[in-house]
């Protein structure tokens, strides 16, 4: 009976291993930049803000086909820090090759993150929607300057689509932005 006993422990400690495990939980950020020439930062940006519901690291999607008001979020996926935080990181990334307007201070740049998430229109077609706008405050003299801008980027339907998608619109928006940002000399 000796004998049997560690070879049940050993057979029950072998049936734990092959139990199916819970999900570990995946986190994601926006991924590489894109590669700028550039090396200063010719703006001052301040941190990217958001309302209450984007503050948090949940990747947010919407079933509007079900119950458009109800935002929801993936069980087991997380963005690293909160979007408006991955979007400050990125912005200071990529707008050191903008150059600021030529003999003037540069201007402070403020974004608001209106929109970050996945929406889906059945079960099976989603978008990933990024909704900002933006303000510059030119140094010296001159009113304020806003613009706000929208992007839809087809998304496989689970979190890493969310993901890809969201990523890609945001890369996207960045020379929008930075060609807003040229335009705002002429003023």
């Amino acid at each position: 009976m000796k004998r049997l006993t560690p070879a049940i422990a050993a057979l029950a400690l072998s049936a734990c291993s092959l139990a199916p495990t819970a999900p570990s939980r995946a986190v994601y950020d926006l991924g590489p930049a894109p590669a700028v020439a550039g090396s200063t930062l010719a703006w001052r940006i301040a941190d990217v803000t958001a309302p209450p519901w984007l503050a948090t690291d949940g990747i947010a999607y919407r079933l509007t086909f079900q119950q458009a008001q109800r935002q929801e979020h993936y069980r087991d996926s997380l963005w690293a820090a909160p979007p408006a935080a991955l979007l400050t990181q990125r912005l200071r990334e990529q707008l050191a090759a903008v150059p600021s307007c030529a003999g003037r201070p540069a201007g402070l740049l403020a974004v608001n993150l209106d929109e970050f998430e996945q929406v889906f229109g059945s079960t099976t077609s989603s978008q990933a929607v990024l909704r900002v706008h933006a303000t510059l405050w030119p140094a010296g003299t001159g009113p304020a300057l806003q613009q706000h801008w929208r992007l839809e980027r087809p998304a496989a339907p689970d979190a890493p689509g969310a993901v890809h998608a969201l990523a890609q619109a945001v890369d996207d928006w960045l020379p929008q932005l930075g060609s807003w940002l040229s335009s705002s000399c002429q003023q």
